[in-house]
């Protein structure tokens, strides 16, 4: 129940589950490439965090206080929304100040593929989340967090088998892979073709595409309306490229971290045979 009170995914995975009364604050809605827009978007990212911190004082004042704050690096299932890392550095002072543990969820981002092992690490924390959740590239789910987050008595988190741990043995050899290959370095080299391939297919067309974005190889582009996002969808899986949508009008990019520059190339041909059956 938790889980779901946070999530901002398809409403049907939320059907008929009862829900938490908890504050909701806004995310920065960002003009795009980010780089050109850096006046409009510190005000909206200023006035996002205006209202975080009013809503901790006025929950407080119920006698409601905030537990903790939850955030993504890059929202993903709300539609690849990105901030910038002085935005999280803000945040993090403000969970700070009022006592609101800080937790990172990774579970899309975390695992190189921004380029980092994981995508907090761009912002440059002087103090570190309290607790970091992950999962997907890293084979299991799981949390790490500060030693003073941990539970005061025994067995007041447990289950029967205690997790998985073959699914650690499996993660081990694929840390390693990841370090002897560099495949990091390969994310962010990967990463800059997908982006910039992006950007010119938005402006060939660009009464479909718009507002591309990422950063290494966690990238995604804004169709015109939804049914047509959809549809696009199925022409590029037809064409043999597995895509994902996410927020209303979005397609979002999760290419494995063995994803080369040359696949890139090939990704963005086959995307474009697929734009230009839509033209």
């Amino acid at each position: 129940m938790g889980c779901l009170a946070t999530t901002h995914t398809k409403a049907i995975q939320k059907v008929d589950v009862p829900t938490f009364d908890w504050p909701i604050a806004p995310f920065p809605k960002l003009r795009y490439p980010l780089e050109e827009f850096v006046r409009e978007n510190a005000q909206e990212e200023a006035r996002c965090l205006e209202e975080v911190e009013d809503l901790i004082v006025k929950w407080g004042k119920r006698g409601k206080p905030v537990a903790g704050i939850v955030i993504e690096p890059i929202q993903a299932e709300g539609g690849d929304n990105h901030a910038s890392c002085d935005f999280y550095r803000k945040l993090r002072e403000i969970a700070r100040k009022h006592g609101c543990a800080f937790h990172v969820d990774e579970v899309q981002t975390g695992g190189g593929s921004t380029g980092k092992f994981w995508a907090h690490e761009h912002w440059g924390l002087d103090d570190p989340a309290d607790i970091v959740s992950f999962s997907k590239k890293m084979l299991t789910g799981g949390y790490y967090h500060k030693a003073d987050f941990s539970p005061d008595k025994p067995f007041r988190i447990f289950n029967t088998w205690l997790g998985d741990q073959t699914k650690n043995l499996f993660l081990t050899e694929v840390l390693k892979v990841i370090k002897t290959e560099r495949l990091l370095e390969e994310v962010k080299r990967s990463g800059k073709v997908m982006l910039q391939g992006l950007y010119e297919l938005q402006t060939r067309y660009p009464h479909l595409l718009n507002t591309a974005r990422g950063i290494g190889t966690f990238c995604a582009i804004n169709v015109k309306d939804e049914a047509t996002r959809n549809n696009l969808i199925l022409k590029a899986r037809n064409k043999g490229v597995v895509l994902g949508g996410c927020g209303v009008t979005s397609i979002r990019f999760r290419p494995a971290l063995v994803f080369k520059e040359h696949h890139a190339h090939l990704f963005l041909n086959i995307f474009n045979d697929a734009l230009a059956e839509l033209n």
